[in-house]
């Protein structure tokens, strides 16, 4: 009964939820009887009336060690493996379930579903009837997918989103199931442009029917296909995941092996004939979700730059570059992946006008003196190289994954962006409207409303305030010229750490940037020249949302910055404790005991000046006053009892662990390394951070509850 309560919790959230809504009404539109047509949570009719054994009865059948498929990837000792798995699931054999479901028909005509609703963008995703996963045309469609919305280079992103400016975003790709597959098309876009998007879509599709591909489209999207497929297998989880998945519908691993082989094989002809076959007006269902209101540059002078080794850990080499800049280098030849991150201290500290940095980063692979917009964009998915700026409160940040054969390519790219990148005034407006409209999509779903409202508190009137609410209110103002001044100064050589992790020599990644990053003669940043808004009295937010079925409470602390390391580390156990996962307080003893919800857990956000921590639970808007009872009942006693010894050990084990497997790639081990030297904590921070978390106390945890759980809190509530 307490588990009935909580799904019906979250099949009311979904309700809310636009990208969910627009997914679930296209899916009822592409099947009429196969069990495809289910919503997997579903529906509130069924979930208020099945009965015990209506459950008893489905996990007998189908949990059973014939119908499952066992995955172990990693160093391990493959016959202790086996046997441990043979003991867990020594039960009477039963025979494996085969199930035949009945076919279901083409699509002859055009099926539409439009909803309108509480939003502020349109939602639209077409669904035309695809290959199963074991048919050969499988592998044209999702060549086809890459080619029509795959990525910056396809057709939609190019002439849809680009040249026409008529989407916030658009996609196109493959699925295919086991009975079946679907080709999906997602667009979310400004409402009035609806009719032009839509027509724009099925133009491009017949161009492809009527003229077919080119060879160097056909090239890019095997190359983007082949990389992405490279990256994601780097990660054991991820292998497991696909492997699983692909073992339990096709019953071997073929599928997974000969993919890449099969990609390459696809010619030009069969994926033309595969659009034919499977894309079309009267061959799709439409759904969407609109608004209710609508029922050469100079080159520089040769020079030879040095570097000062000055210490090594962990075979992470810490140099000072000539111009002052540090980089850490974690050299090994594991794989062709080479990861770079390049932290610049300041971030949002170095805006002389709020949202300089977040335009700047938006904005900064639009066109460079040597490179315009469309070329970056086809340089980057021809060799697989991922370049990602985000400007943060206490940093501004480039994250670069690609490939031992690309790097030279990809340092030519990097030295573009950080010292010749354009900010045309076109491309400066389009991005400015586009993170507008993603902003008002985000309000769609309204925990991010009140996750909004509550950083805008949290930190009132300082840079850790700046939410979205705020960068909208200043990005329409804001000129080319104060993007142009932040970009100048927050690539100071003094202020960068480059955090390189991969198969590559210091001498070169030295020379470099040594090159490519200057001394701008300004005062170096400190953080300690800024301070930011102590939260001296209660604050609330409320919003109201019409016909809201789930509401959302945020109760949230202000804490101290990172540089109060066994604070940092205590409330980092104390998060994993009170809100991290299925077996911490607040899901044990409100969901699991209560009922009352179905997400629910807490938010630690440390920075270097100060840090947040927040409750947050979605719940029945007539047992909110509960909830929020309940939530400060468990905070009063985190302040009052001590944890219980094998508690605490859990926590600590489940953080370890978590953060160990969050290095397991070489993009988030220079991500890791690189922050941890930028904010102080050193880049061998790591096994310090193990080593403090073994010591973190249970009164430590009582001592730091009471430190910061007061009645001075900020508290946002949508409902």
């Amino acid at each position: 009964e307490k588990e009935r309560k909580v799904v019906l919790e979250e099949i009311s959230k979904d309700i809310n939820t636009p990208a969910q809504k627009v997914y679930e009404n296209l899916n009822e539109m592409m099947y009429t009887h196969h069990p495809y047509k289910r919503k997997v949570i579903g529906s509130a009719d069924v979930i208020s009336t099945i009965r015990r054994e209506e459950i008893l009865d489905y996990f007998n059948t189908y949990y059973t060690p014939s119908n499952i498929t066992t995955l172990v990837i990693g160093d391990v000792d493959t016959q202790a493996v086996i046997k441990k798995v043979s003991e867990s699931f020594d039960t009477n054999y039963k025979k494996s379930v085969n199930k035949c479901y009945r076919k279901e028909h083409p699509l002859c005509s055009q099926k539409r579903k439009t909803e309108y609703t509480d939003t502020k963008t349109g939602y639209m995703m077409i669904g035309f009837r695809g290959a199963r996963i074991a048919d050969n045309d499988t592998y044209a469609l999702d060549v086809l997918g890459q080619i029509l919305g795959g990525s910056k280079t396809s057709r939609f992103y190019r002439n849809i989103k680009e040249q026409k400016g008529l989407v916030y975003s658009i996609s196109a790709s493959n699925g295919s199931f086991k009975d079946d597959g679907v080709f999906y098309i997602s667009a979310n876009f400004n409402p009035l442009n609806i009719e032009k998007v839509e027509k724009s879509v099925f133009e491009e599709i017949s161009n492809i029917q009527k003229y077919g591909i080119t060879d160097e489209e056909l090239d890019i999207a095997k190359k983007i296909i082949e990389q992405d497929t490279y990256y994601s297998r780097e990660s054991t989880s991820n292998i497991a995941k696909e492997l699983g998945y692909i073992v339990t519908l096709t019953g071997n691993t073929d599928f997974y092996t000969n993919y890449l082989n099969n990609i390459k094989n696809v010619t030009a002809n069969q994926v033309q004939k595969a659009a034919l076959k499977y894309l079309g007006e009267n061959k799709c269902a439409i759904s969407m979700i609109m608004p209710a209101g609508m029922k050469t540059a100079e080159q520089p002078k040769t020079e030879v730059h040095t570097a000062k080794k000055v210490s090594e850990n962990n075979g992470i080499e810490k140099y000072i570059i000539d111009n002052k800049a540090v980089l850490l280098m974690n050299k090994h030849n594991n794989n062709d992946i080479i990861a770079i991150s390049i932290y610049a201290k300041g971030g949002e500290f170095m805006e002389k006008k709020i949202g300089e940095g977040t335009l700047t980063a938006a904005t900064i692979l639009k066109g460079t003196q040597k490179y315009s917009a469309q070329e970056l964009s086809a340089l980057m998915d021809e060799n697989g190289i991922k370049i990602s700026p985000v400007c943060g409160e206490d940093t501004f940040v480039i994250k670069v994954q690609t490939t031992t054969s690309a790097l030279d390519l990809t340092l030519d790219i990097l030295d573009e962006l950080i010292n010749r990148a354009t900010f045309d005034e076109y491309e400066l407006e389009k991005q400015r409207t586009e993170i507008i409209g993603k902003i008002k999509q985000k309000r769609d779903v309204p925990l991010n409303i009140a996750l909004e409202n509550f950083k805008t508190l949290i930190f009132k009137d300082s840079v850790y305030s700046h939410t979205n609410k705020i960068i909208e209110k200043y990005l329409p103002s804001l000129m080319r010229s104060d993007v142009l001044n932040y970009y100048k100064n927050i690539f100071d050589s003094k202020n960068i750490v480059v955090s390189v992790n991969g198969n590559t020599d210091s001498d070169k990644m030295t020379e470099v940037f040594g090159k490519i990053l200057h001394d701008k003669k300004l005062p170096e940043f400190k953080y300690s020249n800024y301070k930011i808004t102590k939260l001296t009295s209660p604050e609330k937010s409320a919003v109201k949302i019409q016909d809201a079925q789930t509401a959302w409470l945020l109760l949230g602390w202000q804490t101290s910055g990172i540089d109060n390391r066994k604070d940092f580390v205590t409330l980092k156990i104390l998060n994993t404790i009170l809100g991290g996962g299925m077996s911490s307080r607040l899901f044990r003893n409100l969901r699991e005991q209560d009922g009352l919800a179905y997400q629910l857990g807490t938010l630690y956000t440390p920075k270097k000046l100060g840090g947040s921590f927040a409750v947050y639970i979605g719940t029945n808007p007539n047992t909110l006053n509960y909830s929020k009872d309940k939530i400060k009942q468990e905070i009063e006693l985190l302040k009052k009892e001590f944890v219980s010894d094998t508690e605490l050990a859990d926590a600590k084990s489940r953080l370890k662990g978590g953060f160990i497997i969050a290095l397991e790639t070489n993009s988030e081990k220079a991500s890791s390394i690189g922050n941890f030297e930028a904010l102080g904590f050193g880049y061998d921070f790591m096994p310090e951070y193990i080593k403090m978390i073994d010591e973190v106390s249970a009164s430590d945890i009582i001592n730091v509850a009471n430190k910061y759980f007061r009645d001075i809190y900020v508290e946002s509530v949508v409902y």
